[in-house]
């Protein structure tokens, strides 16, 4: 959750993009009509504000179909032809308002509200993209449970389907039947039921005596389990499972039956991240995996050609194009069209459809068009072992340009970093860029502050700490207990491999827990106390509970649990804070509260610590908003630009008219 910027001195120019160029620009959520005759995606309209538009494939036009005053969060296409489903957090506390809407040319240009209490929060439990109606889910009733409604999408009406006081995830089959619920208990376990009487077409409640135990696993073989769907019999399951493995293997199993699984795909060197369903028989066509870089692996062997060909195509299309990254976002229900693009950590890529019948591929359209033609540093992945022998998976990202030693110019045991491209002639201004969560990760794909940082000529280190998502059980469950402790030394001995092997310089480095190590810090909507954050998780969390206080190291509903947290809070020693600090919090945040950061603030002010703290009163967990996401990258390279020296584009409070009280005390001085 704590996203700490902590920050080496180095040297090196790259080409400025603008803060407009890396804000502005780009397309996301980009999927394919059910018929596979139109794209849609989220970008900014004229106004700056994000809203659905879709692109007609044949007609290769583009044209907005949503005109919401803030920005819509996700969409998703139905089973009713020409009618999506939207949603939006309109205060950024997390709670979904939820709409559909007629995009056609002739339809009446309004929404549908399917829900938009206050303090609500909507998602969608089941949509085939074939059927009228779909199934939602609103904590409408007990916040911490959602209550499941079929929604007739031409009626506009909602119907109860489940009443939940109980059940954390509802599972459906093929026909939109709720087949599977599960429980979360206080000690972490999962308990999967099913309907005592079958498949029922009454409603449900979670009363103990509609629902019969299946199985149950344990907290730690929770963590990689994950139900994947039925088989197009809806007899069987596919699951990634996490029983008697660490990374997860993908199986079958029958519904009534898990003991009968059948493991159909191992797991290597990282967890299954993704598989990729065939949309007519259900059968499974790839499989993806993320250490370095992405992998897909199709499995299908009845699409080989039409692999081959897009390979073919795409390498055409793009000079640098390698085997191995093709990223499929979608295909038609008819399985004819498929929506293409790749994996890569490019200022902007770009989008295909491929037509199967035709074996034919179409470049559609740039993903950030404004951003084409710009260099920015990549990512490039390695691991090194911490001091306790663990391996620890990270990126290194130089700026555009850096002279680089080669294997010529290095000791033997540097040879294979020098040939990645990591070893520069001389030391960089770098940031150890930290991820959130804190069981997140970071992942080979362009980030708009990455390409911030490495076109003012920082260098950005990022380390997949111990507890990090997508490496197993055991290097997830390495991280329980260890906030602020072994996940912080990893974060240390990570930078440590930058200064002994020439890419970064020693000396200047600051850091709340380490107030010798780096020269200045940024907080971007981190928890300071631990103690009141575990005590203010949204109520949606609650099945989560149990991991995060194994996680952070303590209880706070216990004494021994509260000196814990206490003694890993950085509130309780914001006195040994050395170096400026920039804060920044939203005023809604749901996950970290904005008390979070005033008492940091408080404390870090009782000691005559230098900071900046920008209180964004329109924003949550993270900023979403054009105007404050704009201001947000100014504060940055402006707080590094006086703290360290690197490339700077002007900025000035209120710019963008951004909704924020910034708040200052003493000076950033460079090193």
């Amino acid at each position: 959750i704590r996203h700490f910027i902590k920050l080496l001195l180095l040297t090196t120019v790259t080409a400025l993009i603008t803060r407009e160029k890396l804000v502005s620009g780009s397309i996301e959520q980009t999927s394919l009509s059910p018929d596979g005759k139109v794209v849609g995606f989220i970008a900014l309209d004229k106004r700056k504000i994000r809203n659905v538009f879709i692109w007609t494939i044949s007609e290769r036009q583009k044209r907005q179909v949503t005109f919401e005053e803030s920005n819509v969060k996700s969409f998703e296409w139905t089973g009713v032809k020409d009618v999506i489903i939207f949603t939006k957090d309109i205060t950024g506390d997390e709670n979904f308002a939820m709409f559909t809407r007629n995009i056609s040319k002739a339809a009446q240009p309004e929404n549908v509200v399917i829900s938009k209490k206050l303090r609500v929060k909507a998602r969608t439990i089941a949509n085939d993209k074939k059927k009228e109606f779909i199934l939602i889910g609103m904590n409408d009733v007990n916040p911490s449970y959602y209550n499941v409604y079929k929604y007739d999408i031409i009626g506009k009406q909602l119907s109860l389907a489940l009443s939940n006081s109980r059940f954390h995830d509802i599972h459906t089959d093929n026909n939109l039947k709720i087949r599977l619920a599960t429980e979360v208990l206080d000690d972490g376990t999962t308990v999967f039921f099913r309907p005592s009487g079958g498949i029922i077409d009454e409603v449900l409640t979670s009363d103990i005596e509609q629902w019969e135990e299946l199985f149950r696993l344990s907290s730690v073989d929770s963590l990689i389990t994950k139900f994947l769907r039925f088989d197009s019999s809806n007899e069987n399951i596919y699951w990634i499972w996490g029983e008697e493995s660490d990374l997860g293997n993908v199986v079958i199993a029958p519904a009534h039956d898990i003991t009968q699984r059948r493991v159909l795909y191992f797991a290597t060197c990282s967890e299954i991240e993704e598989t990729f369903f065939n949309p007519e028989d259900h059968t499974i066509i790839s499989i993806s995996a993320n250490y370095h870089t992405p992998q897909r692996v199709f499995v299908d062997e009845s699409i080989a050609e039409d692999i081959s060909s897009i390979d073919k195509s795409l390498s055409h299309f793009l000079p640098s194009y390698q085997i191995g990254l093709l990223n499929i976002l979608d295909i038609s229900l008819d399985f004819n069209t498929w929506l293409i693009t790749y994996y890569s950590a490019e200022a902007s890529t770009e989008v295909f459809v491929y037509n199967r019948s035709e074996k034919s591929l179409e470049r559609l359209f740039d993903t950030a068009p404004g951003r084409k033609g710009y260099t920015v540093g990549k990512p490039i992945g390695f691991s090194f072992t911490a001091s306790d022998g663990l391996t620890i998976q990270s990126y290194l990202s130089l700026p555009t340009n850096v002279p680089l030693k080669t294997s010529t110019d290095v000791s033997e045991e540097l040879k294979e970093f020098a040939d990645r491209g990591m070893i520069p002639e001389a030391p960089q201004k770098m940031v150890l860029l930290v991820h959130g969560g804190p069981s997140s990760r970071d992942k080979y794909h362009f980030l708009n502050i990455h390409a911030l940082l490495t076109s003012r000529g920082y260098a950005v280190l990022q380390v997949n700490f111990r507890g990090s998502i997508g490496f197993g059980k055991k290097f997830h469950t390495a991280g329980w207990g260890e906030w602020s402790r072994k996940m912080h030394s990893d974060l240390i001995e990570a930078v440590e491999f930058a200064v002994t092997n020439g890419i970064a310089n020693r000396s200047a480095i600051a850091i709340v827990a380490t107030p010798d190590t780096f020269a200045c810090g940024i907080d971007l909507f981190g928890p300071s106390n631990l103690i009141t954050l575990l005590k203010a998780i949204p109520p949606t969390w609650k099945s989560g509970r149990a991991e995060l206080i194994m996680r952070m190291g303590g209880d706070p509903e216990t004494e021994e649990g509260r000196r814990e947290l206490a003694a890993r809070s950085p509130l309780f020693i914001a006195d040994r804070v050395k170096k400026p600090l920039l804060i920044m919090q939203g005023a809604n945040d749901a996950r970290v509260k904005q008390d979070e950061s005033d008492q940091f603030v408080a404390a870090l002010s009782n000691h005559s610590i230098p900071f900046t703290y920008v209180l964004y009163r329109d924003e949550g967990h993270g900023f979403k908003r054009t105007p404050n996401k704009l201001a947000e990258l100014g504060h940055i390279e402006k707080f590094l630009h006086e703290c360290l020296g690197g490339e700077y584009q002007p900025f000035l409070d209120g710019e963008y008219g951004e909704n924020a009280v910034v708040r200052t005390e003493g000076a950033t001085s460079r090193v």
